[in-house]
């Protein structure tokens, strides 16, 4: 029994080694965390409201990004051009920008 277990576990090694390799060669391996040049912000008081958030794109080139929010509504992912700044609401209590990572449009 102790063999078929370590067949199984080595197995499953080696398909997640394999699956590794393949998502590097992949378009999806632009995931990740979002370039310096993209910027987030949250405007409004502390409490359970609806909030503006904003995603600043300052890089010389479009960016597909998805901001998650702590304790709030994310974005979603949006492609922003240079210079732009996309605009939504996000919804809870206390809202504060997470993160902000490369997404597939």
């Amino acid at each position: 029994m102790k063999f078929h277990t370590r067949l199984i576990s080595g197995a499953v090694a080696g398909l997640a080694l394999t699956a590794g390799t393949v998502g590097l060669a992949s378009p999806a391996a632009a995931a990740g965390t979002a370039p310096p040049c993209v910027h987030g912000t949250v405007d409004g008081a502390s409490g359970p409201v609806a909030k503006t958030a904003y995603i600043t794109n300052d890089c010389s080139f479009n960016v597909a990004v998805d901001m998650v929010m702590s304790n709030g509504t994310d974005s979603g992912c949006v492609t922003i051009s240079p210079t732009r700044t996309y605009q939504f609401q996000s919804w809870g209590n206390n809202q504060r920008v997470f993160a902000i990572n490369n997404c597939q449009p």
